[in-house]
């Protein structure tokens, strides 16, 4: 198998296949049976239910991550290429959003085509009935940068918030890029944290007193407690994402700002 064929395994989600075919190539390479053993033992505690969704999914964005800069480096067929993107290629950006704010979002989606950036948006390359989680977890995955959308809304978002801490850790191991561009301070305020937590926890009531009547009623509650999961990562997750918007540098692109932060965005993009 290819260095090529590996990646794209790898970035598919068929992680345990391509473990096998890195070990075929290179069986006695230390770091690629201690990334096995961890995906080993990573599957085993998903299946008996004894770790979170959110702290799964980032240890598998952290193994799979780990595994494809190996895979880059192995001694294998490369299919005509070297496993690694070439250089002047343009990078592909997962445009990150609560769809509350789908009027920006396109806007910024047709401002970096027409820079000529690849950029994937859930609108478009999401499949009907595809899993949200995978899709989120494939697409940060495949892109080289995620550019969040920042504004209430967005911060407020499970889904966005698992997007954007999913990030940074991709950050920190796999060269991954991560730009917020606001459309929305609100988070800069001291009161951001207390008052979102509030409204986190006026969610998780509401989603106890459901899971209650569930109960009570014989009635299925799985789709309650993902989204208790969700709420509950955010709770704990979010003071951890202020912090980090508040430590870079963020990129206005309200009213007049627009074009000129764009403009400052897509150099950044470019390189």
């Amino acid at each position: 198998m290819t260095k090529d064929e590996i990646i794209n395994l790898l970035t598919e989600g068929e992680v345990s296949q391509a473990i096998k075919a890195m070990r075929q190539i290179s069986p006695n390479d230390s770091t690629i049976l201690n990334l096995a053993g961890q995906w080993n033992r990573l599957q085993k505690d998903i299946m008996n239910g004894v770790i979170a969704r959110a702290d799964s999914d980032l240890r598998q964005n952290q193994i799979t991550n780990s595994l494809i800069e190996l895979a880059k480096k192995l001694h294998a067929p490369d299919g005509g290429g070297n496993g690694v993107p070439p250089t002047g290629k343009t990078p592909t950006v997962f445009l990150s959003y609560n769809h509350k704010d789908m009027a920006f979002a396109t806007q910024v989606k047709e401002f970096l085509r027409s820079k000529s950036i690849n950029v994937t948006i859930d609108s478009e390359a999401m499949k009907p009935g595809e899993d949200i989680a995978a899709f989120i977890n494939k697409c940060i995955r495949e892109s080289d940068v995620t550019l969040s959308l920042v504004s209430n809304n967005s911060l407020l978002s499970a889904w966005v918030g698992m997007e954007t801490i999913n990030t940074l850790v991709g950050e920190n191991i796999a060269n991954k890029q991560f730009i917020a561009v606001v459309i929305d301070g609100s988070f800069f305020e001291m009161s951001f944290v207390r008052n979102s937590i509030a409204i986190i926890d006026k969610r998780l009531a509401d989603l106890k007193e459901e899971l209650k009547y569930r109960i009570d009623n014989d009635l299925g509650f799985e789709d309650i407690q993902n989204e208790r999961t969700r709420n509950n990562d955010l709770k704990n997750d979010l003071p951890k994402i202020i912090a980090n918007l508040k430590n870079r540098l963020n990129v206005d692109i309200t009213g007049d700002n627009f074009t000129p932060g764009m403009e400052r965005v897509a150099k950044g993009i470019l390189g």
